[in-house]
């Protein structure tokens, strides 16, 4: 399976539109992506995916 790297731009950036790591793992792994790895609360991931 590929590898892919997700940069979320403005996620938890000065307080604004703060969302949890785990909230937003939780929503990839609904959606088949597999070995997430997040970096700080920058909404940074790493992840596995089939698609």
């Amino acid at each position: 399976m590929p590898q892919w790297i997700a940069l979320l731009r403005g996620v938890n950036v000065g307080g604004k539109n703060k969302m949890p790591m785990a909230r937003l793992t939780d929503l990839l792994e609904s959606l088949g992506c597999v070995d997430l790895r997040t970096y700080i609360q920058s909404g940074n991931l790493v992840f596995t995916s089939p698609i």
